[in-house]
């Protein structure tokens, strides 16, 4: 090979080894083009073993008229049943060249009549000895590589079976990272549920116990004395209804009944559910304001929202609800202001997201996220703005007719 050639083969390699570390597809569609650009040639692939379609599928192709020719004809699929040079190579792991694929019987009808091939190369391709694949090499012009050009193709072919091994790992340990995530989430979520749960049935358990110890006795029991623990049932049955529509968000089966309601009359109970002399929540709004919406699931987003509030609010500083009409009586504004200590900045981008909580000791982030997506599923939407120090403002504005059909 000649200094220059040499030059030439160098620069590839080193193009090769300067890809960033990707995922195996991601990895060989460059390499293809990067191989091609460099014979010369109408179209090369690196084709790997696909164990579950008996087939080799070209995971990189390249960015040429011929390659893209091929994909549209499926000829970037080739089953080991139906034989061809590239599955004899795969097959022995013999390198393989002809200038005059057209006069080769043992070569696949669809390469030589569709594609046009004539010249052709084809090496294996070995991961750490375990042959995985075949780099092809096609050309339109007969004669066109030499038994040089094979050589070459080997080294070539060894330097991308280092680099597909490489993409390899890196998916591998982004696999395990995510696995570790998962188990580490779930086990937060089961730790922060466990201490949820507990927090509600300890005073409920003991509420019981000191009903049924009255009674054992013959003593009278109030009615008022079952509010406390009836309030307990009711906020582990919405913590429990949190979690299923979560996962009924996360299937695809979420779902809305709607029906008329007074969406005044609906804030002004959730409020009154929430207030204390302590922390008061005082809502300004009109006596009357209908739209269609589902009221069990704005109840559950008003009151997460609202408590959310109420847990930031400073002592006998009210947590204020605004209730307006908007553009032109169609949609209808909320606006819920605390004058909290305010949401971190960078914390106010991911607020709605899943898992994110500005407390995480205190709950598992679900609330606010929940109440976006009951929102959006409305048909409007939920927004926060917040200053360090200055409270935090979440706006909601839904349609009075319901989301668009």
């Amino acid at each position: 090979m000649r200094p220059a050639a040499d030059a030439h083969l160098l620069s590839l390699l080193q193009k090769l080894v300067d890809l960033p570390a990707m995922s195996l597809t991601e990895a060989l569609a460059p390499s293809a083009s990067l191989v091609a650009e460099w014979l010369g040639c109408d179209k090369v692939d690196a084709f790997f073993m696909d164990e579950s379609r008996t087939a080799l599928v070209a995971l990189g192709t390249s960015d040429t008229p011929l390659g893209k020719l091929q994909k549209k004809l499926g000829l970037d699929v080739l089953p080991l049943a139906n034989g061809g040079r590239a599955v004899d190579t795969y097959r022995t792991g013999e390198s393989y060249m002809t200038g005059r694929a057209d006069l080769d019987d043992q070569e696949l009808v669809g390469i030589v009549r569709e594609l046009g091939a004539r010249s052709e190369i084809n090496v294996a391709l070995e991961l750490v000895g375990d042959r995985r694949g075949v780099l092809a090499v096609v050309s339109q012009q007969p004669d066109r590589f030499s038994r040089e050009d094979v050589q070459v193709l080997e080294t070539i072919g060894r330097w991308i079976s280092a680099l597909a091994h490489r993409a390899e790992l890196v998916e591998k340990l982004r696999d395990e990272e995510r696995a570790r995530a998962r188990t580490t989430a779930a086990e937060q979520i089961m730790t922060v549920l466990s201490h949820d749960i507990r927090n509600h049935l300890g005073p409920l358990q003991g509420r019981l116990n000191l009903l049924d110890f009255k009674l054992r006795r013959g003593q009278s029991v109030e009615p008022d004395a079952l509010l406390p623990a009836l309030e307990n049932v009711r906020r582990m049955a919405r913590m429990t209804s949190t979690w299923l529509d979560v996962s009924r968000l996360n299937h695809g089966l979420f779902t809305l009944e709607l029906a008329p309601l007074d969406l005044c009359a609906l804030l002004r109970e959730v409020a009154a559910s929430l207030s204390t002399a302590l922390n008061p929540v005082e809502v300004a709004a009109p006596s009357e304001l209908m739209l269609l919406g589902d009221a069990e699931r704005l109840r559950q987003t008003f009151e997460n929202v609202l408590a959310n509030g109420v847990r930031h609010s400073p002592a006998e500083r009210p947590l204020r609800v605004v209730i307006e009409p908007a553009n032109q009586k169609r949609w209808v504004q909320i606006t819920v202001s605390d004058e909290g200590p305010g949401i971190a900045p960078e914390l106010l981008p991911h607020l709605f997201e899943r898992f994110v909580s500005s407390q995480p000791s205190r709950g598992i982030g679900l609330g606010l996220y929940l109440a976006e997506r009951v929102i959006a599923a409305h048909g409007g939407t939920l927004r926060v703005s917040s200053k360090l120090g200055a409270g935090a403002h979440f706006c909601f504005e839904l349609p009075c007719d319901g989301p668009a059909r």
